[in-house]
């Protein structure tokens, strides 16, 4: 994964909380209660980690440069914001963790964010 891949799937992932990518998975309410604690903790995603509805190879571009692709990321967390603000309440699947409020997906945003700017010296 180069930078520009990784800002596009930072983005890809908070276009599932913003409603735009339907990500067809179940994760039962079993699986989500043993999950849903680890947001809580002061725990990172492990290096290497990779959840099981993402290819297993490189995703082909799908911005011309990374400065589009971290415009198309900046859109995409103020409309995250901007989502949830306006429905309070919200919910939405994650592909591992299950049903999320806004609450535990910033939890998520902030562990997944931190784990892939840590893999690009960023943090």
């Amino acid at each position: 994964m180069n930078a520009q891949q990784m800002i596009e799937h930072l983005s890809s992932v908070t276009q599932i909380a913003n409603g735009n990518w339907n990500v067809n998975v179940f994760v039962s309410d079993e699986k989500s209660a043993r999950r849903k604690p680890f947001l809580n903790s002061e725990n990172e995603l492990q290096m290497g980690f990779r959840a099981s509805f993402l290819s297993d190879g490189p995703v082909p571009l799908k911005f011309n440069s990374l400065a589009e692709a971290i415009d198309d990321l900046d859109y995409q967390v103020q409309q995250f914001v901007m989502i949830f603000n306006k429905e309070e309440g919200r919910t939405v699947v994650h592909p591992f963790f299950g049903e999320l409020d806004f609450d535990y997906w910033k939890r998520f945003q902030i562990k997944h964010f931190t784990h892939h700017f840590k893999q690009f010296d960023l943090l």
